[in-house]
């Protein structure tokens, strides 16, 4: 961290936001130790070295200074993510090193899954800032290379959506199983069984096919005047 930051409102725009930066920081480290209800922003002032004013003139509550401090630490990770994922790289390499890179951050920064704890547990009533991600630019470069693999035939086509959910909520649960259960996981170990599921499968080519004949019979007995096959009818390549 820098220098403690001197009490006053600066008025040069750089050194503000240099002060902020500061104040989120010390407050995403004070929130995860101490929780929500228990952190004084007086302790907060005394380890920044200012006066309790000078954090009220940034954050006037203690709300806003919790839900800005969730937020500076996501868009910190999606940033992370960026940069640890190289353009240049093969596609389907590319989905890998995304989800190493995941796991990869939320290993090194457990207070940041803790603060995503906090504010399920104390702001119920607002969407948690991390679901904020689907609306960032980082999802549109996921949603862009699903959809190149799918042209080149390496995926098969499916809604974009589909897989964004299904493949984030998995990322997702491994992330927090780890954090949960104190489990040091490798990300690039990780990630490649992901990566060895998702494109694998765990079915045999006669596991499939029983698979298929079950939805058919569901859809027959649940649609019984719809012709069309289930979705999950299209069978992977690696079964042909």
């Amino acid at each position: 961290m820098n220098s403690p930051i001197k009490p006053g409102r600066p008025a040069n725009p750089q050194l503000r936001k240099q002060r902020e930066e500061e104040i989120l920081q010390a407050a995403a480290a004070l929130f995860a130790e101490k929780g929500y209800a228990p952190t004084d922003l007086q302790e907060l002032a005394q380890r920044l070295g200012v006066g309790k004013g000078t954090v009220y003139r940034y954050f006037p509550t203690k709300q806003d200074l919790f839900l800005a401090t969730v937020k500076h630490e996501i868009t910190r990770f999606t940033t992370t993510l960026e940069s640890m994922v190289p353009r240049d790289a093969p596609l389907i390499e590319q989905m890998s090193l995304v989800i190493e890179a995941y796991l990869q951050f939320f290993q090194q920064n457990p207070d940041v899954v803790e603060l995503m704890v906090i504010e399920r547990s104390h702001f119920k009533h607002r969407r948690p800032t991390y679901f904020d991600l689907e609306d960032d630019p980082s999802c549109a470069r996921w949603d862009a290379l699903v959809s190149a693999l799918m042209e080149q035939g390496v995926m098969r086509s499916m809604p974009l959506e589909k897989v964004r959910r299904v493949v984030g909520d998995l990322i997702y649960g491994t992330m927090f199983s780890n954090y949960m259960a104190g489990r040091i996981a490798n990300p690039q170990e990780q990630a490649q069984e992901i990566m060895d599921l998702l494109y694998g499968g765990l079915l045999t080519g006669e596991g499939w096919e029983v698979w298929r004949t079950h939805m058919n019979t569901l859809c027959s007995l649940r649609h019984p005047n719809d012709n069309k096959e289930p979705p999950s009818s299209t069978p992977a390549s690696h079964r042909n």
